[in-house]
C-alpha cells in the first residue's frame, strides 16, 4: 500500500517549482506567499488547491532516514527526542526495508510514548502520529504522579528489606519505573511545547517562563530519584540471594529514616505546588540535617557489617542520600517561585531604588 500523505507547499521561489495556470490562480486570489494543498491519493493524479486557512496547513513532518542510524540504539532515541520536541508526525523510512526487530521496536516505542501511534505503515515507510492532547494533564498533576510512583518504588523496595512486603513485590518496581518514563517523556513534551505556545502553558498551569526551566528541572530530579529507587531494588535483591535478614537495631534505623524522607518529600512536592516558602525551607533544614546521618550511616557500614553484606547496604545508604537531595533541590525551586510574586514574607515593588531609600 502506497502511502498517501497531504503536503503544504508555500508559493515562492524554489529550485523545483509548480507552475499553475494564470487564469485559477487569478480566479480564486492565489498571490505569492499563500499556501496550498497537494493531494496524491488518486494514483497517477496530483491535486492541487489553496489553503482555506491557517488552521488547515499540516503540521511539519519530522522525517527520520533509519539507513544513517547504523550506532546502538540511535534510531529509538531520535524517535524518543522527536516525540519530546513536539513533532505531531514522525517518518521513519529506510531503503532497505524494515526488519522484525525493528517494527517490534517501533510498536514498543509507541506503548512508551503517551499518545504517539502507527497511523500508516509499508515495507519501507512508517508514519507515527502524537494524538494526545498537549494540555492534559496539567503539569501539577503530572508532577504529583511522578512523584507519587517514584516514592512508592524505593518504599516498597525498604518495605520488603524490612520484612513487611512479600519479596515478590519487587517485580512491581520495574512495571513502576516504566510508568515514570511514560509521564516524564509527557511532561518534557509538554513543557518544550510550551516555550512557544504561551496559550498551552496557560493551560498547563504554568504562570511564567521561569516555570517552564523549574519544572523541567523538577521532573528531572523526580527521574533521578526512579533511577535511584531501581538502584535500592536491586541491592535489595542482592541482600535477599545472600539470605541476609536485618537485625532490631537496622530495622529500627531504615524504618525511621524511611519515616523521615517520606515527610520531606511530601513537604517538598507541597511545598512547589502551593508555592509555600515556609514549608520549602523546613524542607532544606530537614534534608540537610538527614543528609547528614546517611553519610555518617554509609561511613560506618564496612566497619559494622560482613564483606558481602557491606556493599549492598552502602548502596542502599548512598542511595537514599541521594533521593532526600533531589527532594531538597526540589524544595528549593518551590522557594524560588515563591518569592517571584508579592506575599507574606516578600514585596516585589516597581519603581527605581533610589525611589524606594
Amino acid at each position: 500500500m502506497r502511502p498517501h500523505l497531504r503536503k503544504v507547499i508555500k508559493l515562492g521561489r524554489s529550485a523545483l517549482a509548480v507552475t499553475l495556470p494564470k487564469e485559477w490562480t487569478s480566479s480564486i486570489k492565489l498571490k505569492e506567499g499563500d499556501y496550498v494543498l497537494m493531494d496524491d491519493a488518486e494514483e497517477n493524479y496530483i491535486k492541487i488547491r489553496k489553503a482555506d486557512s491557517e488552521f488547515e496547513v499540516p503540521p511539519a513532518v519530522c522525517v527520520i532516514n533509519a539507513d544513517v542510524c547504523t550506532s546502538q540504539n540511535m534510531l529509538w532515541r531520535i524517535i524518543i527526542g522527536a516525540y519530546m520536541v513536539g513533532h505531531k508526525i514522525i517518518w521513519i523510512q529506510t531503503r532497505n526495508g524494515f526488519g522484525p526487530n525493528d517494527i517490534e521496536g517501533i510498536r514498543a516505542l509507541t506503548e512508551m510514548l503517551i499518545g504517539l501511534h502507527v497511523t500508516e505503515q509499508t515495507d519501507n515507510i512508517i508514519i507515527l502520529q502524537s494524538l494526545a492532547d498537549p494540555s492534559r494533564p496539567t503539569i501539577d498533576s503530572s508532577i504529583r504522579r511522578l512523584h507519587l510512583i517514584s516514592s512508592s518504588m524505593y518504599e516498597m523496595a525498604i518495605d520488603v528489606l524490612l520484612g513487611e512486603e512479600d519479596p515478590k513485590q519487587l517485580e512491581d518496581i520495574k512495571a513502576l519505573g516504566i510508568e515514570c518514563d511514560k509521564v516524564y517523556w509527557l511532561v518534557t513534551r509538554q513543557l518544550l511545547l510550551s516555550v512557544n505556545d504561551r496559550a498551552l502553558a496557560k493551560e498547563l498551569g504554568i504562570r511564567s517562563h521561569l516555570w517552564l526551566l523549574g519544572n523541567r528541572a523538577v521532573a528531572r530530579m523526580l527521574k533521578s530519584i526512579v533511577t535511584d529507587s531501581e538502584c535500592i531494588y536491586r541491592y535489595v535483591e542482592n541482600l535477599l540471594k545472600l539470605g541476609y535478614k536485618l537485625d532490631a537495631e537496622t530495622t529500627r534505623w531504615f524504618t525511621n529514616i524511611r519515616e523521615e524522607i517520606r515527610k520531606i518529600s511530601n513537604t517538598a512536592i507541597d511545598s512547589l505546588i502551593t508555592r509555600d516558602l515556609v514549608g520549602g525551607n523546613n524542607a532544606i533544614e530537614s534534608a540537610n540535617k538527614l543528609v547528614k546521618v546517611l553519610e555518617a550511616a554509609e561511613m560506618v557500614a564496612p566497619k559494622k557489617y560482613d564483606v558481602n553484606i557491606c556493599p549492598s547496604l552502602s548502596g542502599i545508604v548512598r542511595s537514599l542520600r541521594n533521593i532526600v537531595l533531589n527532594y531538597r533541590y526540589i524544595a528549593e525551586v518551590a522557594i524560588n517561585r515563591s518569592v517571584e510574586e508579592s506575599g507574606e514574607y516578600v514585596s516585589v515593588d516597581t519603581g527605581s531604588f533610589e525611589e524606594k531609600i
